[in-house]
């Protein structure tokens, strides 16, 4: 059973591989791209070059809580955001009077 192909079939095929590739392609494009540079668009490298975070610390006094401290310091950052991260960076919710408070 030999069936002829009509020239209509034949590009049709062409086309359909030919999309299929140029995808195959673009996404292992992306896929390199985001292996080697990172999804944040600097090398992985760089962050070895970057200054660390510089985050200040404060003595804690009587009567001190975490939401007390947030509500001095948080800027325009929500409460609950900065008290979840100060309880994060300090080893849970409780503080005691001396205690070195690391702030965001």
């Amino acid at each position: 059973m030999s069936a002829t192909i009509s020239q209509a079939t034949y590009r049709r095929r062409r086309a359909v591989v030919g999309t299929a590739a140029a995808f195959v392609f673009a996404v292992g494009i992306v896929t390199t791209h985001d292996v080697l540079v990172g999804s944040g668009g600097v090398p992985a490298s760089a962050a070895v070059n970057q200054p660390a975070l510089v985050r200040s610390v404060i003595t804690a006094q009587p009567g001190d809580t975490m939401w007390s401290i947030a509500q001095e310091r948080r800027g325009a950052v929500g409460i609950r955001t900065f008290v979840d991260k100060l309880v994060d960076l300090n080893g849970g919710p409780s503080l005691e009077a001396g205690q070195q408070v690391i702030i965001p």
